[in-house]
């Protein structure tokens, strides 16, 4: 399947690209399609390079001795789009698996054709940076929110930043839809399902937060906030 500039620049990584740097990506970017549930690849397989998530969402996670399932990030379009970037630079293996959660479109750059045109192309070599910034921001702020904070806090966090992303405001309610189950949910805040619906009837009750199933309505957002 060929790759447009503009579908590139539809990625926000790709978007300060210039033109002959967008010819040189699409000569050796491929686009792939992923069904809801496949595998896209597995922790600790060999990396064959980088992934960019065009349509759809990819579950990045990682497996515990115990079996139990940490979420590290949901990577889209707009936000993490970028997979495999650590195995890029040391040439380990994947620290993490990836799974599509929708039909997805994935577009793929083979490693070593990538590190070829990053030696002789600053625009590349940038795309890398702002890669590695990109997952550095987010895994801080992840890595503080479970070293600093109980469930609670970080529980609160993910619905501002849900609000902030897409939330519609009616009056002094902002509200918006979940895109994940409470089990992925609990996941990704490295707690339990229940914990979760216990927070949630805690903030109901308080009157600071009301929620039917993925229908999230923030009621007093101030309080909200300073609970942080």
């Amino acid at each position: 399947m060929t790759v447009s500039a503009q579908d590139l620049r539809a990625i926000f990584l790709f978007a300060e690209f210039e033109g002959s740097e967008l010819d040189l990506v699409q000569e050796i970017v491929t686009a792939r399609g992923y069904s809801a549930g496949t595998m896209i690849f597995l922790q600790s397989e060999p990396s064959p390079g980088l992934w960019f998530v065009r349509h759809g969402r990819v579950r990045l996670y990682r497996i515990a001795p115990s079996g139990r399932e940490f979420t590290l990030c949901i990577a889209r379009s707009g936000s993490l789009p970028c997979m495999g970037a650590c195995p890029l630079f040391d040439g380990d293996r994947c620290p993490a698996n990836a799974q599509a959660l929708d039909d997805a479109t994935v577009y793929f750059i083979d490693r070593q054709r990538a590190l070829e045109i990053a030696r002789d192309h600053s625009g590349m070599a940038h795309l890398f940076a702002r890669v590695l910034a990109n997952y550095s921001r987010y895994l801080m702020r992840l890595s503080s929110g479970l070293a600093l904070r109980c469930s609670t806090p970080r529980l609160i966090d993910l619905l501002l930043t849900y609000a902030d992303e897409r939330g519609r405001t009616t009056g002094r309610v902002i509200e918006f839809d979940l895109d994940v189950s409470r089990y992925l949910l609990a996941s990704m805040l490295g707690t339990t399902p229940q914990m979760i619906a216990q927070d949630l009837l805690d903030l109901k009750r308080a009157g600071i937060v009301d929620a039917q199933g993925k229908h999230i309505l923030i009621l007093d957002r101030q309080r909200l906030k300073q609970m942080l």
